[in-house]
């Protein structure tokens, strides 16, 4: 069990216990009953009426405090409510403390109990602000207050406060690093009980009192200076050090700088700073991260105790134990972060206690073997100690007191000017080395810059071989292109000529629906020569935004005959036209325009299952241009292909216009991904966008945006190569 000097008297038992059992045999049979009835009434429980907390301005803080004016109760299970506490059986069971209360790490929960009492100057005239309860527990991550409602309790009710570190600054009537709640105005001198619940994986102790609202902040601001005084010192040192690691070279000094964030953030965060400045709203991650910094600080005090003494040459049988004690440490850093920081807390602070008590021979030993390692024992025996009381003080082992409880704060900015002291005299020491070693180092940079002269020329000639490498890949590659290119015109070119005769009315041979297709076949073999030459002018299409032939079409005609076209071939007449305004004309690349919508619909009837239809929406929206005023909207033509396919994956609508990029489930499809990027590029060069979503439904929808004829002002306000964010197609 376990509980503060003086709380627990089940410990008290337990200790008596094992004394009798050891000098039972040397006792005799008088001895022994007088031994255990003096055991038994020192077990009794002590319930010694507390004196109460009197709200009384005139009297000093210190009068004020909660010491030797408390019980406690240790719940075991920590599921006990206010109403069963305070019930007979319960509260017989409360022990009075004699100092602060002091529980340790506990798994269950521990009730806290005192008497506020309001004096005859307060009920009279109360004071401005009111009076608070300020609880002083740093490491609690659950403190559940409750006291007197505003009658005083004269009608049983009590009001109920949750504070703690896991419970969100923002939330508190004060949110300071300080636990403060506002206490009624009693109506009366009558003594009134008030009961705090503490609870959590960390350290639990309670200190404090009633305050005045001027005097709770002057606490407070005393507090913070002190905070800042320690935290910003441990980070002026710390950058210190590092630019001279840095500049000398030294890795002591960059260790050091190591140290002193770590330390740093372990006081930061042991005080609530972050808590109360940038983690208001998320108490769990401002505890996380003070269970975080506590262990990373233990393996940066064991990296850099390492480094400070020399201990891979001078001491390698420990370097190895603390080698796998950071270790140790940097794992219990990946439990802290997870929330398992109660599992390594008791051993994180017996392994500070075994650092102590292994450092300090250490260094006595060093500096037998004539290596001037004082000024670094004099900083571990300061900070050691005072860090000793502090975790003997978690442990149990000393009493929760104000001087324990600011040991840590005093051995650290102690340690922090015996240590930088100590490398101050390293760097001296390096200096009367110096000229000593100065053509050893001269020799060794020599040796050095030939070296990595070498390396630079090898890394050149490798360059060099490299961009030959590519340079030769840009050729063959330009190669194969125009072998592709002629091995396309060659077919496309006997496919039009044969087309051309079958056209000819002079021959005698071709009726009107010969002709008809032959037309067609014409007009195909046409556009997949431009295609070719699309595909094959990359370069081409970068530039072409001032060098495009625009000519005026008519979106509605010609959807109507690309549609034809489509459903006559492999669409099979899936394929249907909705108009919703009966003229669409638009500044267009007529090649480039057949090469996007053959793309889109392609691209409609590959990806939708056979046989289902696909719908070609058109018309005319506004939208507002960038740069414009909401008011000032610029028309657009707009068309929509709508299919009911299995539509996109939100983690490919961001990347279905890239280059070659392919869906994961549509790789058994013949394609090679370059459709969409082309539309996409095409829409580009006309001043307009391209989209891709979902539907409503199912299946996917691409939005074609370009912008309507006649308004120039609008594309002059869009700019000519303005392109879309990706969203849902539709009409505003």
């Amino acid at each position: 069990m376990r509980s503060g000097d003086g709380v627990g008297a089940a410990m008290a038992l337990s200790r008596t216990r094992t004394a009798t059992l050891f000098i039972a045999p040397c006792l005799t049979n008088f001895g022994l009953r007088l031994a255990l009835f003096l055991l038994a009434c020192l077990a009794m429980p002590s319930h010694a009426q507390v004196e109460p907390l009197r709200l009384d301005a005139r009297l000093s803080i210190f009068e004020r405090n909660l010491d030797g004016r408390s019980q406690v109760l240790r719940d075991t299970t920590g599921l006990l409510t206010r109403e069963q506490v305070a019930s007979p059986p319960y509260e017989q069971q409360f022990k009075t403390l004699e100092g602060t209360f002091n529980g340790g790490y506990d798994r269950g929960a521990w009730w806290v109990r005192f008497q506020i009492e309001a004096s005859p100057e307060q009920i009279a005239h109360p004071l401005e602000g009111g009076w608070w309860l300020r609880l002083n527990a740093p490491y609690v991550d659950y403190i559940d207050v409750w006291w007197p409602d505003a009658e005083g309790g004269a009608s049983g009710g009590f009001t109920h406060r949750a504070l703690g570190g896991m419970r969100a600054g923002a939330k508190r009537e004060l949110p300071w690093s300080i636990p403060a709640v506002r206490l009624p105005d009693l109506p009366d001198a009558q003594p009134r009980w008030v009961w705090v619940r503490l609870a959590g994986d960390r350290t639990l102790s309670l200190a404090g009192g009633v305050s005045p609202l001027r005097e709770l902040a002057e606490v407070q601001q005393r507090l913070d200076f002190a905070d800042a005084a320690v935290v910003g010192m441990a980070l002026l040192m710390a950058v210190v050090s590092l630019m001279m690691g840095i500049a000398l070279p030294d890795r002591r000094f960059i260790a050091y700088a190591g140290y002193l964030l770590t330390l740093a953030m372990v006081f930061a965060s042991s005080e609530g700073l972050p808590a109360s400045l940038w983690l208001q709203n998320n108490p769990l991650a401002a505890v996380r991260l003070h269970n975080f910094s506590v262990c990373l600080h233990t393996a940066a005090a064991f990296g850099f105790a390492r480094v400070l003494l020399d201990m891979e040459r001078q001491f390698p049988r420990m370097n190895h134990v603390f080698q796998v004690m950071t270790i140790v440490c940097f794992a219990a850093c990946a439990i802290a972060l997870a929330g398992g920081y109660r599992h390594v807390a008791r051993p994180l602070n017996l392994l500070w206690l075994l650092f102590a008590a292994c450092i300090v021979p250490m260094c006595v030993v060093a500096l037998r073997r004539n290596i001037p390692v004082w000024p670094g024992l004099v900083g571990y025996v300061a900070y050691l100690m005072m860090g000793a009381v502090h975790f003997a003080k978690n442990l149990q082992w000393l009493p929760y007191t104000q001087a324990t409880q600011s040991s840590y704060a005093l051995g650290s900015i102690l340690h922090i000017l015996a240590f930088f002291f100590a490398l101050g005299w390293r760097v001296r020491h390096r200096e009367r080395r110096a000229i000593a070693l100065s053509r050893r180092h001269r020799a060794r940079l020599a040796q050095r810059v030939n070296e990595r002269t070498l390396d630079l020329r090898q890394e050149i000639a490798e360059h060099q071989r490299t961009h030959d490498q590519l340079a030769l890949a840009l050729r063959e590659q330009r190669g194969l292109l125009a072998m592709v290119s002629h091995e396309f015109r060659t077919p496309l070119g006997t496919i039009g000529g044969a087309a051309q005769i079958l056209a000819d009315d002079r021959l005698g041979l071709v009726r009107e629906e010969v002709k008809k297709e032959a037309e067609k076949i014409s007009r195909t073999v046409l556009r997949m020569r431009d295609l070719v030459d699309t595909l094959l002018a990359d370069e081409w299409l970068d530039a072409s935004s001032e060098n495009l032939c625009l000519v005026p079409i008519e979106l509605a005609g010609f959807l109507r005959e690309k549609i034809e076209e489509h459903n006559e071939g492999v669409a099979g007449g899936r394929i249907s036209l909705r108009l919703d305004a009966p003229e669409l004309p638009v500044l267009a690349d007529e090649t480039l325009l057949h090469i996007a919508m053959d793309n889109l619909l392609t691209n409609a009837i590959k990806y939708a299952p056979p046989h289902s239809p696909v719908l070609v929406r058109a018309g005319i929206r506004r939208s507002r241009a960038d740069g414009l005023p909401p008011v000032d909207t610029v028309p657009d033509v707009c068309i929509q292909v709508c299919d009911e396919g299995p539509g996109f994956m939100p983690h490919d609508l961001s990347h279905v216009f890239e280059r070659f990029y392919r869906a994961a489930g549509t790789r058994r499809i013949p394609g090679i991904g370059l459709g969409l990027h082309m539309v996409h590029r095409i829409a580009t060069v006309h001043g307009g966008s391209v989209a891709a979503s979902n539907g409503a439904r199912e299946g996917a929808v691409l939005t074609l945006t370009l912008p309507l004829l006649g308004s120039a002002e609008g594309l002059e306000a869009r700019g000519a190569n303005h392109v879309a964010a990706p969203g849902r197609g539709g009409y505003g």
